[in-house]
């Protein structure tokens, strides 16, 4: 592949020093900055908890920060990657940590870095990410790295290159490699989306690129929706908000969004008001819902009216909270053997996780959109006194953070692959902090195959998933990670979403409610379940968490 690069205003270097190589990668996590929210909303589910973005702007921030200028291109890079080995958030963090540590290596005993050595330390990069998963998949920042590198390793040999045009072919050699990822992997084809993780990657060498062209990394003012539309709950409901918390889809015809949500800042606070001229979601914290309601009824149909009593609900979380059992006293031992970190957000969960351990537990707040850092599990591993520590990530998503941790760790660490919050709590169910490491394991890794998890949000745009279609709007389920039901009512959904469970074969259904879900609504659920399965015993605790409305665990 052969790029012909704009070479207006361009840097004249032939080489990069250390300072050449901090000043591109600066340029690099600005640009990343300018397109987190787009990043984000790269989410095969429709679902509001898309942190591609964040955690790829996160690690990179966290590489950079504190790093020491230096003359030496390899000491920097060093520097680079130890900065985001401990940052690295989320799975896409810990593989753009590990790009970065195989750039490192590849950039070893160079002082400067021309197109010989750029060529050597992408090799490296794409090499060292593929080898730091134990499951690669093509049609991922996996494949767009390998893409990246082999494109400039044929330029590289086939015609006379300089770093800056070499990093041209890069740059378009990234972006198509992120058109095609839809090409290699049908959940993406069938979502209309392509690679997060990859489009992250590609965004990191066209900010360079600009530095080198003395293009700006800005991208100017960005409309309020787009920064806000995927904000995880917990970030919109401060701890003294007060009034009633009121959620609503407003659809018609030539709706005026500009002129609906300028009215909804202005009457309400931690206001966010998203969508376009046929269908608006508005969440707003107002002490007269009412005046809300007939505001936009002059302009359509309000839908999928939701009005939380702020007082009421988060008096409600501290009773239920306060109910919660008491620790075991043959949990509070100084003697236990082995410890656990724990991933959780929500009061509840908070709370139900250290009866559950006592005081050979280590919560580390975060899970989704909240990605915990590797260095935050490490801190968390290292602080308990026990000489042997569990890790239960409790998502998916930490997985590969939570391995870097436990390989990172003096102490003997082994990570417990939870995907879920029910996974976790069934796993602590069997937790012996008395046993040796390889004994409590073996009691507790059974554990995850017996419960499945049902969670339930509202769906952030219009896709579809695995055959099934999904608007905008819609109370949307997810059965052990999978997209199984969409409606307009949760109650209908949730029972969709249980079909495909051999109910005879549990006994039991724990509905968690979160953050913004009353009591009354959570009990309406259950009193549902529990006619349509009058069997089965069915219990209701709070949970607090933010993103989705409910979680439940069969067990």
């Amino acid at each position: 592949m052969k790029v012909t690069a704009d070479t207006t205003h361009i840097h004249h270097d032939p080489y990069w020093d250390g300072n050449g190589l901090l000043q591109a990668l600066h340029a690099a996590e600005r640009w990343l900055r300018q397109h987190v929210p787009a990043i984000n909303q790269l989410n095969v589910f429709p679902v509001p908890d898309g942190d591609t973005g964040t955690n790829m702007h996160l690690t990179l921030s966290a590489a950079l920060y504190g790093v020491v200028p230096v003359a030496s291109c390899a000491l920097l890079a060093d520097q680079v990657y130890r900065g985001a080995l401990m940052g690295a958030r989320g799975n896409s963090g810990v593989i753009l940590s590990q790009i970065l540590r195989g750039m490192a290596r590849g950039l070893a005993e160079h002082d400067v870095c021309g197109p010989a050595e750029f060529v050597r330390a992408l090799e490296a990069a794409s090499a060292t990410a593929y080898h730091s998963t134990s499951d690669p998949r093509e049609g991922t920042i996996l494949t767009v790295i390998r893409e990246t590198s082999e494109a400039v390793r044929a330029a590289f040999e086939t015609h006379t290159h300089t770093l800056h045009s070499l990093l041209a072919v890069a740059v378009e050699a990234a972006r198509a490699a992120v058109e095609r990822t839809p090409t290699m992997l049908a959940v993406l084809r069938e979502a209309g989306v392509v690679d997060a993780g990859g489009q992250g990657l590609y965004i990191i060498f066209d900010g360079m690129y600009r530095w080198v062209k003395g293009e700006p990394c800005e991208l100017g003012p960005q409309p309020v929706a787009d920064a806000t539309a995927l904000l995880p709950h917990a970030m919109l409901h401060g701890e003294n908000e007060y009034g009633y918390c009121t959620n609503l889809l407003v659809q018609g015809t030539g709706l005026p969004f500009e002129v609906i949500r300028n009215h909804m800042q202005d009457v309400g606070t931690s206001t966010v008001v998203v969508g376009d001229s046929d269908l608006i979601r508005i969440h707003v914290h107002t002490e007269r819902p009412g005046d809300i309601l007939n505001y936009v009824m002059q302009f359509g149909e309000p839908i999928k009216i939701e009005i939380t009593n702020m007082d009421q609900q988060r008096r409600e979380i501290k009773q239920q909270a306060d109910e919660l059992p008491a620790p075991e006293p043959t949990i509070h031992t100084p003697t236990a053997q082995v410890g656990v970190v724990i991933v959780a957000a929500g009061a509840g969960f908070t709370t139900l996780f250290t009866s559950l351990g006592g005081d050979a537990v280590a919560l580390v707040s975060g899970g989704q959109t909240a990605n915990p850092s590797t260095s935050d599990l490490l801190k968390a591993v290292e602080r308990l006194p026990q000489p042997e520590v569990i890790i239960l990530p409790n998502n998916g998503n930490l997985l590969l953070a939570a391995q870097q941790a436990a390989q990172m760790s003096q102490k003997q660490v082994a990570v417990l692959p939870t995907k879920t919050i029910p996974q976790g709590l069934a796993a602590m169910v069997r937790y012996s902090p008395d046993v040796d490491l390889d004994t409590c394991l073996a009691r507790m890794q059974p554990e995850l195959a017996r419960v499945r998890t049902i969670e339930l949000t509202v769906a952030v745009r219009d896709a579809m998933i695995g055959g099934l279609q999904v608007q905008q709007g819609q109370t949307i389920a997810l059965l052990d990670g999978t997209l199984v039901a969409a409606g307009l009512h949760a109650a209908e959904v949730i029972r969709t979403a249980m079909q495909p469970i051999q109910m005879e074969q549990h006994e039991l259904v724990t509905i968690y409610y979160g953050a913004h879900m009353s009591h009354a609504q959570a009990e309406a659920l259950a009193t549902t379940i529990q006619t349509a399965y009058p069997a089965h015993e069915v219990e209701l605790r709070v949970g607090g968490q933010p993103v989705y409305d409910f979680i439940l665990a069969v067990e």
